[in-house]
């Protein structure tokens, strides 16, 4: 279960990174990746990505509060 969950955060994290790569380029250069992929207007598909992205931001984050609380309690 361990190695799966290193997976899954490599995963999340990956995309997590893509995604915000991709609003930076759309911030400072109005560059969206997501537009030229998919055309004009956001699709189906775009939708499902940015999704993903977004689910892959909050898996992060719980998981990173669930390590610290963790920590916390092994150090008490």
């Amino acid at each position: 279960m361990k190695k799966v969950m290193q997976v899954v955060d490599v995963i999340a994290f990956s995309l997590l990174l893509l995604g915000g790569l991709n609003y930076l380029m759309a911030g400072i250069f109005g560059l969206d990746l997501m537009h030229l992929m998919f055309g004009a207007n956001i699709s189906i598909v775009g939708r499902v990505v940015y999704s993903i992205i977004g689910l892959s931001a909050l898996l992060l984050l719980v998981t990173i509060v669930a390590r610290a609380v963790m920590k916390n309690k092994q150090s008490n």
